[in-house]
């Protein structure tokens, strides 16, 4: 891997920082419309509840997981594999721990909805401690990610580096990586190339899911050493017609499957296969399209920028609960269906941003959300900074 010096070595990518944070933070509004896909009251779904619902879940995850690999090379430019493995363990399963003892799950029907942390529902009652994933089921496919890679680099340094310091360009992703992705689509994204398969437990593996978001992070770290190719996605002929049509795809194939007679039941293996190219080239060029426009949106880094990266990843740990007590309570209530995604939206931002600032920004627990350096809890002790270093 390349490796950075001077002042490229401190570069902050601020329109990638931001991304990352927006893929987060709209994950929020994703789980507020999916009040509406299979109401528990038993009303209708919502067409344009899921008509944003898929417009987002086509790129969003496929987005986080690109550039989880491109940070990845960042940090790996900087640190050692032994020190990057431990902050990633520490980043990426203290949130987890914290689901399993502190983060209630939500049942809307139910006339208690909150329920009691498993981890401390197993302790107190013996109850069955399932290690339940909910919406944080990528964090888990990112730590089997980051195993695999620091094992080869640890390994295999050679492979390794032949892996990531590809160059890639628009032959190579359409020739190579749209059809590699696409093979894997039948199985990551079963019913009509749109709605995925994703593990519910800790050690479950769905491995077609796995082998798609896995797709787009080693794609994230070629991306990395692909100067030339970041230069040509800021070009306005390339991002505004691929999120015009990227945009368009998905919902295209949404309508196509529900007129099925059985819905999202593609009988014919060309059918199948028609569905999963489209669905693959509008998630993969819908992501690169917003990496150009980012690009070119945000050069540089302010305050809201800075704030909003800052607190978009506790947010989207502690968001859940709020959203769905809230959105299933006006739900059962009879408020109109857009204010009920409205509220229960904010309900989970405001609700995670006060966890933030009254649990989470001085304590140590901000070290694993945003890093020991930046932030306002700080222990001086020579001992203690060999743990913190890592962070």
């Amino acid at each position: 891997m390349t490796k950075l010096s001077g002042k490229a070595s401190k570069l902050r990518f601020n329109n990638l920082d931001f991304l990352r944070a927006f893929a987060l933070i709209v994950g929020v509004l994703l789980h507020s419309l999916s009040i509406y896909l299979e109401p528990a009251d038993g009303s209708e779904p919502r067409p344009l509840a899921a008509i944003l619902f898929i417009w987002i879940h086509s790129w969003r995850m496929p987005l986080f997981m690109l550039l989880a690999g491109f940070f990845t090379c960042l940090s790996l430019s900087e640190r050692n594999t032994g020190s990057y493995a431990i902050n990633r363990l520490l980043r990426l399963g203290t949130p987890l721990v914290l689901l399993w003892l502190a983060i209630p799950a939500v049942d809307e029907s139910a006339s208690q909805m909150l329920k009691i942390p498993e981890g401390i529902s197993w302790f107190t009652t013996g109850q069955e401690f399932t290690l339940r994933l909910d919406h944080l089921w990528f964090l888990y496919y990112l730590l089997i990610f980051y195993t695999l890679m620091l094992s080869i680099r640890s390994m295999s340094p050679q492979f390794f580096e032949k892996l990531t310091n590809v160059k890639l360009n628009f032959i190579t992703i359409l020739i190579v990586w749209l059809p590699l992705i696409s093979l894997t689509t039948p199985w990551a994204r079963p019913i009509g190339g749109i709605f995925a398969e994703i593990p519910t437990t800790f050690g479950e593996v769905k491995i077609g899911s796995m082998l798609f978001m896995f797709a787009f992070f080693i794609i994230g770290m070629q991306v990395f050493n692909s100067q030339e190719l970041l230069n040509r996605l800021q070009r306005k002929v390339f991002w505004l017609p691929s999120i015009l049509c990227c945009s368009i795809i998905p919902i295209s194939l949404m309508a196509w499957g529900i007129m099925k007679d059985s819905p999202f039941t593609f009988s014919s293996s060309l059918e199948q296969w028609i569905i999963c190219s489209m669905s693959t080239f509008a998630s993969l060029f819908m992501v690169l399209g917003l990496i150009g426009f980012s690009a070119k949106l945000i050069t540089q880094t302010g305050p809201i920028l800075t704030w909003v990266v800052r607190l978009s990843y506790p947010t989207y740990v502690f968001h859940i609960t709020f959203v769905y007590s809230v959105g299933g309570y006006l739900l059962f209530a009879g408020v109109n269906a857009a204010i009920v995604v409205v509220c229960s939206f904010f309900a989970g931002i405001i609700g995670s941003v006060i966890i933030y600032y009254l649990l989470i920004k001085f304590t140590p627990l901000d070290w694993i959300f945003n890093g020991y350096k930046t932030s306002k809890f700080q222990i001086k002790s020579k001992t203690l900074n060999k743990f913190t270093n890592h962070l």
